[in-house]
């Protein structure tokens, strides 16, 4: 079976030895880009990278063949090529102290934190493979998920409480705790922007959500 295109969802299409996965126009047109300039400083140039081409097969096979190229160079760790400059250079400090970050997610176009608790604190670790993506590693664990760096947008120190990074319009929807409508066990819930989010066992629980999301504590309640 051969690679196809969706094009109305803008994704290649590859098949797999128990199914497909997809792979995004625009990912990999940013994703060939990086490669390039990451190639080049081993002296390795690959054809010109054209933006008419976005979500053409000829694009993916190039991409295709610059992962070839890698080969056993080390890339350094592998960003999104959308991630900021400060954000990269404070997760690969993280990573070389191994020191615990507070991370959060949201959209980057607008700076809407997208209140994530899960997979949000631990240290900064790498995977393996050519593409050597950041990871978040809990504490006590060896591995742990790949982060969505190029969606930071705020980061702190978990052990300083101290803020390191901030998109420039960085906000949260407005945050109300009340009485929740939907009987035991739960006590209270939190609403966001006037929507219902969560709802929680105890007042406590739910003050130290919006505590944890804050980033005034660093444990989310469990």
């Amino acid at each position: 079976m051969e690679v196809t295109v969706n094009g109305e969802q803008r994704l290649f299409v590859i098949p797999e030895a128990r199914g497909w996965s997809c792979l995004g126009f625009d990912v990999v047109y940013k994703h060939l880009r990086a490669l390039g300039e990451k190639l080049a400083r081993f002296g390795i140039d690959i054809a010109q990278v054209r933006e008419e081409e976005i979500g053409s097969l000829a694009q993916y096979e190039q991409y295709r063949e610059a992962i070839a190229l890698i080969g056993d160079k080390d890339l350094g760790t592998w960003f999104d090529p959308d991630t900021p400059k400060p954000v990269r250079a404070i997760l690969e400090r993280y990573r070389k102290t191994r020191e615990h970050l507070r991370v959060f997610y949201g959209e980057p176009r607008t700076g809407r934190d997208w209140l994530e608790e899960s997979d949000v604190v631990g240290r900064v670790g790498r995977s393996t493979g050519m593409l050597k993506i950041p990871l978040l590693i809990a504490e006590g664990e060896s591995g742990g998920p790949g982060m969505l760096d190029g969606c930071i947008v705020r980061l702190m120190d978990v052990r300083a409480r101290r803020e390191l990074y901030r998109h420039a319009t960085y906000h949260q929807g407005e945050i109300d705790i009340r009485q929740a409508s939907v009987g035991k066990p739960y006590t209270h819930g939190v609403w966001v922007g006037g929507e219902h989010h969560a709802n929680f066992r105890s007042y406590a629980k739910a003050a130290q959500w919006v505590a944890f999301m804050a980033g005034e504590c660093m444990q989310a309640p469990r």
